[in-house]
């Protein structure tokens, strides 16, 4: 280890104003390095530690310093006074097991045990300072390191001793616990932390406890962390403390999955009076806190709603939690939506598992596609909503939820109650709020502004111009039905700016909206318009018929593809094929 030369001089001068009486030698007494290189020196007659290395102690050149507080029995040449002698003496200044430099002196005495004493105090005195200060800026600098790191992460840090007594707590960590660090440093943790978790045990057993999710109770409030402890050891192997890091699960959830809502209602594209009815109404029910139905066929933009809603309220900075009810399947929904516990069934999570309601708490949780929930889950969600909070798996203890619930389906929810699929209690916890989004096809006025957007939308993420519509082209989407409605609308712009070189015509449209029209694109490209035939327009529940027949032909028979080809949910097809006696 390199010791700064100021270090040196600045303890040195330390020592000796502390120390007056050394100067009872009457001698200089001067600090050598390790290859005999000066560097200060005490002058008594100044009574002060100076630099000065002219006036310093001249050592012979061929001396050789003992390891030892020594005298030497040689007289020093030069050095005789008026014919008396002086005898060096000298004691090596240790630090860290390694001698650094030499305290020098002389005297008319040799072997004089006073001086010996002296020159030994001093020397261990001096090396004790050197070696506590460079221990101490050591500590200081590592703590000060921690601390910066600790300050600037995510993560909540606690610290306590061997006897639970809190050390350390980082700002994090206090914001996430509701307390401050001047209050509760120096206190046990047991009464800061009504909590098991935060407990000794980790020094018991000697082994860390990772990613355990645990709830706190904080101003009468539930909080979820992912705590770990890692139980702490000095250079003997000694216990002397454990370290708490937590997180906010969800904070954390939020940055892993998607838990935000990404639209606002100015993102929503309008002009027709059935959508402007519908965004007021919706602006005001956002300003509560009651469940909404959103109703809808597919593609009509339900969740784009529902995140406005969610963004206009109160709860917008917290989590959005969408919960797909036909695609988790059947056998895991339970354990998806409420959680489980450790050990709760085979093949669960070692520390068990949230559920999305839990991840939800202090926000909104979007139930789509409602009407695909099972009867048997659908009277446990009845429960949540009754008494807002959830029971894990395996657990006992409920959970008190504080969430805003807005479900969608593209079902007839009240249909649905009639035959016994839906649950009629359900229904009208759910339905406090109705919205109705209408079809693309009920929205006058809507779709040029839509397909506008969309084709701007493309070329922007593509990094192209915007291509020319022609308005033969404008005339066929508007006379289509779109069953797949905004989602439809959207595939088939994207498909259509892609395609294009400068301008969109009938041959960068999908086949079926021409076919639907009776409109024959020759084979033959030109520049020109091409050569159309068109007969006269067919209505557009006949067109949406057709379109459906030649979905079923094309994927024979098989519905859940024909549903996918139409962009529209297999249950919204089932709808239409009964609605057009196809069935």
């Amino acid at each position: 280890m390199v010791i700064h030369i100021d270090l040196v001089v600045d303890t040195v001068k330390k020592v000796f104003e502390e120390y007056q009486s050394y100067n009872e030698i009457n001698s200089h007494i001067q600090i050598m390095s390790s290859d005999l290189t000066y560097i200060c020196h005490y002058d008594p007659l100044l009574n002060e530690v100076v630099l000065d290395s002219g006036r310093g102690i001249d050592l012979p050149r061929d001396i050789t310093l003992m390891q030892k507080t020594t005298c030497y029995d040689n007289t020093m040449a030069g050095l005789d006074r008026v014919g008396e002698s002086e005898y060096l003496y000298s004691s090596p200044i240790i630090v860290e097991q390694e001698t650094k430099y030499y305290l020098v002196c002389t005297s008319y005495h040799i072997h004089d045990s006073l001086t010996l004493i002296i020159v030994e105090l001093l020397s261990k005195y001096i090396s004790t300072r050197l070696e506590t200060h460079i221990k101490l800026q050591d500590v200081h600098l590592k703590n000060d390191h921690m601390k910066q790191i600790t300050e600037t992460v995510s993560t909540g840090s606690l610290s306590v001793d061997k006897f639970g007594t809190i050390m350390f707590i980082n700002e994090v960590g206090g914001e996430m616990l509701g307390v401050r660090a001047e209050e509760v440093l120096g206190q046990p943790i047991s009464q800061v932390l009504d909590n098991q978790a935060f407990s000794l045990d980790v020094l018991e057993f000697g082994m860390p406890v990772i990613n355990k999710d645990i709830i706190i109770k904080i101003n009468k409030g539930q909080y979820h962390f992912r705590l770990s402890s890692v139980p702490l050891y000095d250079n003997s192997n000694e216990p002397i403390g454990v370290i708490f890091h937590f997180k906010d699960i969800r904070k954390e959830v939020e940055i892993i999955v998607n838990t935000k809502g990404f639209f606002n209602f100015d993102d929503i594209i309008y002009q027709c009076k059935e959508m402007e009815s519908l965004i007021h109404l919706a602006k005001k029910a956002a300003l509560q806190d009651s469940s909404i139905l959103i109703e809808g066929e597919s593609g009509t933009g339900k969740e784009l709603i529902a995140q406005s809603i969610h963004n206009y309220s109160s709860r917008s900075n917290h989590p959005f939690i969408v919960i797909d009810c036909s695609a988790i399947p059947r056998n895991l929904v339970e354990s998806e939506l409420f959680g489980y516990e450790a050990g709760a069934f085979t093949g669960s999570h070692k520390g068990g598992m949230m559920g999305k309601f839990e991840r939800a708490n202090g926000g909104t949780v979007f139930l789509d596609e409602i009407g695909e929930m099972p009867l048997e889950i659908q009277s446990k969600l009845l429960r949540v909503i009754q008494s807002r909070s959830i029971t894990r798996i395996g657990g006992h203890e409920p959970i008190s939820l504080n969430i805003r619930i807005i479900a969608a389906t593209n079902r007839n929810l009240a249909k649905e109650v009639s035959e016994g699929n839906f649950r009629n209690d359900l229904y009208y916890r759910l339905n406090v709020i109705n919205l109705f989004v209408p079809a693309l096809r009920d929205r006058k006025g809507d779709l040029p502004l839509l397909v506008y957007k969309l084709m701007e939308k493309t070329a922007k993420r593509e990094k192209r111009v915007i291509p020319n519509l022609l308005g033969r082209v404008m005339k066929v989407l508007e006379n289509y039905p779109w069953p797949g409605n905004i989602r439809e609308l959207e595939n088939t712009m994207e498909r259509a700016v892609i395609l294009a070189h400068g301008e969109i015509d009938y041959q960068h449209l999908p086949k079926r909206l021409l076919e639907i029209q009776n409109i024959h694109v020759s084979s033959t490209s030109v520049q020109s318009e091409p050569f159309v035939n068109q007969t006269p327009q067919k209505p557009k529940s006949v067109m949406e018929q057709q379109l459906i027949i030649n979905a079923l032909k094309e994927s024979k028979g098989n519905k859940s593809k024909a549903a996918k080809k139409l962009g529209i949910a297999r249950s919204t097809l089932y709808e239409k094929m009964y609605q057009y006696q196809l069935l």
